[in-house]
């Protein structure tokens, strides 16, 4: 399983999350395609039912628009520049039956970010992305 490479990829599980109701985004979608060595934490942009249902179970973990479990970050606004939620996920790869953000449409987030971290992770997703563009 691909996904093993991940760190906090056994929280997720053991959170038993329906896989259709979120997407990995962040450094995860580097990490599996071997742009990156290591995520730090996992971020996962999750439906606004299951919001609401994290945020029932887990009230002591709201920190603003996210909730922290273990490693674990849920958002349910972060990326509403690349369309609804539904419409991320729709448009994501699939590896190990997760829905994980595309390279283009992360390369996207990362620049919006702006931070020199993202924009470097940024540049080496355009360099992967014009390589492969190259060899077809």
């Amino acid at each position: 399983m691909y996904t093993r490479k991940l760190r906090c990829m056994d929280t997720l599980k053991e959170l038993n999350i329906p896989k259709e109701d979120c997407v990995i985004y962040g450094s995860a979608p580097m990490v599996l395609r071997g742009l990156k060595e290591k995520n730090n934490d996992l971020d996962v942009l999750v439906k606004d039912s299951l919001w609401e249902k994290l945020s029932i179970k887990y009230p002591n973990n709201i920190n603003g628009d996210y909730i922290d479990i273990n490693g674990v970050s849920f958002t349910h606004t972060d990326m509403n520049f690349l369309g609804s939620v539904d419409d991320v996920i729709k448009k994501s790869d699939i590896i190990d039956g997760y829905h994980i953000l595309t390279l283009a449409e992360t390369k996207r987030w990362k620049e919006k970010i702006g931070s020199e971290k993202h924009l470097k992770d940024a540049k080496v997703i355009e360099e992967y992305l014009n390589k492969l563009e190259k060899k077809f």
